[in-house]
């Protein structure tokens, strides 16, 4: 499934991650650097799977907790509201 970022959402970019704010709900939402890539590849309409494919590919976890990690991170997002189904 591809996800996108709300319009009302906003991102700050920090050395360690990102926090990203909710203008609609005024929540603020803080991800680490794993985090932040996923959230720049939603930005990109990437899919799920696409999100998988390249933390495997850039950091050295195994497929199931990557695959575990993605899941968890993005419904947290969509629970924030800072993502919906595309």
């Amino acid at each position: 499934m591809r996800y996108r970022a709300i319009a009302e959402a906003l991102v700050a970019t920090l050395s360690d991650g990102a926090v990203l704010l909710n203008l609609q709900t005024k929540r603020y939402f803080s991800v680490n650097e794993t985090g932040t890539r996923i959230w720049a590849m939603v930005q990109k309409t990437a899919d799920e799977e696409e999100i998988i494919a390249t933390l495997l590919s850039e950091y050295d976890v195994e497929e199931p907790m990557a695959r575990t990690e993605v899941r968890r991170i993005l419904d947290e997002l969509i629970e924030a509201q800072l993502i919906v189904p595309a």
